[in-house]
C-alpha cells in the first residue's frame, strides 16, 4: 500500500491506517468544516446525507485540520467549507462534478490492484458512445457501451446489462465516476465474470418543458405538479427504455438472447425495479444499489411475483451509513414477504461511489454465474 507523508499543510494525506487527513490553510478564516463521502466519527458526511458537513480543527500556523475513520480502498470525493462557501483544495487538482458541484477526489490505494483500477498489462474492452434523438422525450440521447476485449475480433452474441445512473448523474457517470470499465475488464482478466455488453444509457426522460417548469416554480413546487410530473416521467422512462433504447441498441450490437440483465443505484435501481415490475419477462437477473421501490411498483408486486421468481439473480445493496437504507431494507422486506430469493447485502459505506463499485463488481460476478 502506497502511504503518502507531507508536511501539516499539504492535504490530502492517506495514513497508514487508511484513514485519510485533510488540512486547509487560511489566516483569515472564521470557520472551516470539510464534506464528502467520508465517515467522520458519529455522522455520515456527504451531499445526499442528514449532517452536509463537520468542523475542521485549527491548529498551530493557521492549519485547519481533520482526519477521518479509516475507509476502504477506493475513490473519494470532498469538498472544504470556508465560511460557508463550499472551495475545492488548492493543493489538489483532481477533481469530478457531483451534479453540477465540483469536488476535490483522494484514492486510497488497496494492497493490491482492485478492480476499478486502470490496470495496464490486461487486455481492455471498448467504450463507446452513442447518440440517437428520443421521439418520447423530444431530446437527443446519449449512450455509453463497454464492448469486452474479444468483440472486435468475433462474430459472436454476448450477454448485457443494462447498467442505469442515480439522480444527479449521466449515461457518463458509471464510467468516469464508477469505473465500470475498468471493473469488467479486471474482472474479465481475474476470469470472475465473462465477457458482457454493459450499456449506460442517459435515464433522465423529463421533457425541456418540465424542466423549464420545474425551474420556474423553483423551491415552491406544489406537490400535486411534482406527483403529476414524477408519474408521467416514471411512465415515459419505460416507454423510452423498451421501445427506443433497447430496440437501437440492439440493432447494433450483438445480444444473446434470454441473457439481458439490468442494474441501477438510487434512481437507477428505482428505475430497475420499476421495469422488472412492467416488464418482467425481459430480464434474467436485476440488481439495486442504494434504492428502493416506488410505490405503482411494489403495488403491482403481487400481481406478477411468479414471473419475477423466475429470475436467476436479484440483487440488492446498500451501504451501512447510506441516509436511504431504511428505504433499501424495505425492499429487502418486500421481496422476502413476496418470497422471492434474492441476495441482500449491507455493505461498509454511503451513497457513494466507492460503494457502488464493489456493489457492480459483485453482482457482475455472480450475474456471469448463471449465464
Amino acid at each position: 500500500m502506497l502511504v503518502i507523508i507531507m508536511s501539516e499543510n499539504i492535504s490530502p494525506i492517506v495514513n497508514e491506517d487508511r484513514s485519510v487527513t485533510f488540512n486547509f490553510k487560511s489566516e483569515h478564516a472564521r470557520k472551516v468544516e470539510i464534506a464528502g463521502e467520508f465517515r467522520l466519527g458519529r455522522n455520515v458526511v456527504g451531499p445526499d446525507a442528514p449532517v452536509a458537513s463537520v468542523p475542521m480543527e485549527k491548529t498551530s500556523n493557521n492549519i485547519w485540520t481533520c482526519t477521518t475513520e479509516p475507509v476502504l480502498p477506493g475513490i473519494y470525493r470532498y469538498t472544504f467549507i470556508v465560511d460557508g462557501v463550499r472551495t475545492l483544495d488548492p493543493l489538489n487538482p483532481w477533481r469530478r462534478y457531483h451534479g453540477t458541484a465540483p469536488m476535490s477526489m483522494v484514492k486510497v490505494e488497496g494492497d493490491e490492484p482492485m478492480p476499478w483500477d486502470l490496470i495496464p498489462e490486461i487486455t481492455h474492452g471498448t467504450v463507446v458512445i452513442e447518440k440517437f434523438y428520443s421521439e418520447i422525450t423530444k431530446q437527443v440521447k446519449c449512450c455509453t457501451v463497454y464492448l469486452p476485449p474479444s468483440y472486435r475480433s468475433t462474430r459472436k452474441s454476448y450477454p448485457a446489462l443494462y447498467l442505469l445512473h442515480g439522480g444527479g448523474d449521466d449515461y457518463g457517470s458509471w464510467v468516469f465516476d464508477g469505473n465500470a470499465d475498468h471493473i469488467m475488464d479486471y474482472l474479465i482478466s481475474k476470469r470472475r465474470a465473462k465477457e458482457i455488453i454493459v450499456v449506460m444509457p442517459d435515464g433522465r426522460t423529463r421533457t425541456p418543458e418540465e424542466m423549464s417548469k420545474l425551474r420556474s416554480l423553483g423551491g415552491r413546487q406544489p406537490s400535486a405538479v411534482r406527483a403529476s410530473i414524477r408519474g408521467m416521467v416514471s411512465d415515459r422512462h419505460i416507454n423510452y427504455f423498451v421501445n427506443e433504447l433497447m430496440p437501437f441498441i440492439e440493432s447494433r450490437y450483438r445480444i444473446l438472447n434470454g441473457s439481458r440483465a439490468i442494474a441501477g443505484l438510487s434512481m437507477g435501481g428505482a428505475q430497475t425495479f420499476n421495469l422488472l415490475t412492467f416488464h418482467p419477462k425481459m430480464f434474467s437477473a436485476a440488481g439495486m444499489f442504494s434504492s428502493g421501490p416506488a410505490d405503482e411498483a411494489r403495488g403491482r408486486l403481487p400481481l406478477i411475483k411468479d414471473m419475477i421468481k423466475r429470475l436467476k439473480l436479484i440483487y440488492v445493496s446498500c451501504g451501512k451509513w447510506d441516509s436511504i437504507l431504511e428505504i433499501t431494507r424495505s425492499l429487502h422486506s418486500l421481496l422476502e414477504e413476496s418470497e422471492i430469493s434474492h441476495i441482500y447485502v449491507e455493505g461498509d459505506g454511503g451513497h457513494i461511489w466507492s460503494f457502488w463499485q464493489r456493489s457492480l463488481a459483485d453482482f457482475i460476478s455472480r450475474f456471469s454465474q448463471t449465464i
